[in-house]
């Protein structure tokens, strides 16, 4: 897998560049997919094997607004005990990014690892769609556009928060990149 923080640019940046998504939608739903994982293996399974339902499309659209729906109050609890915010959420935006954000971290997980469940439950076969010939090959640089992604996407949040606090920053980072801004 992208190793699952550096799923972080793909919800960073889609909301950058389209302000419709709900933040925190996108970021919970581009890192839920690997929940399955840490379940699936105390369950028996061996990787590769370790993705299933939340590495499909349909597995995406039809759990992920419900475990983003779970996770609500987590996220609202710990944004308000880090950083002093109460979050003023639209539960039905949310939600339909986090489906998003899911569906974004399966579509990316497909492009490079050995096994791809993307048409469960029709079927738990492999559904190849690497880029690349090499399954190695593939992981790796997966995994190096994505640390580059993240790294531009912190800086960008760096360059753009005028205050070098580790609050604001961490507001930018985990709720709502543009909050400050509105905000000055």
């Amino acid at each position: 897998m992208v190793f699952t923080p550096l799923h972080y640019p793909q919800a960073y940046l889609l909301y950058r560049f389209s302000k419709r998504f709900s933040y925190p939608g996108l970021l919970i739903g581009s890192f839920l997919p690997d929940l399955e994982i840490p379940v699936l293996f105390l369950l028996g399974y061996q990787y590769p094997y370790t993705r299933l339902v939340l590495h499909s499309f349909l597995g995406a659209l039809a759990f992920s607004w419900i475990l983003g729906l779970a996770l609500l109050p987590l996220y609202k609890v710990l944004i308000h005990r880090i950083l002093g915010i109460k979050p003023l959420i639209n539960t039905v935006k949310y939600l339909a990014s986090v489906t998003v954000g899911a569906l974004l971290h399966v579509l990316v997980d497909g492009f490079h690892h050995i096994y791809n469940p993307l048409l469960w439950p029709l079927t738990s076969s492999n559904i190849d769609v690497l880029v690349f010939t090499s399954q190695p090959i593939a992981h790796i640089v997966m995994h190096i556009i994505f640390l580059v992604l993240t790294i531009l996407s912190l800086a960008m949040i760096l360059v753009e928060t005028k205050v070098w606090g580790i609050k604001d920053l961490l507001t930018k980072i985990l709720y709502d990149p543009c909050l400050l801004d509105s905000a000055r």
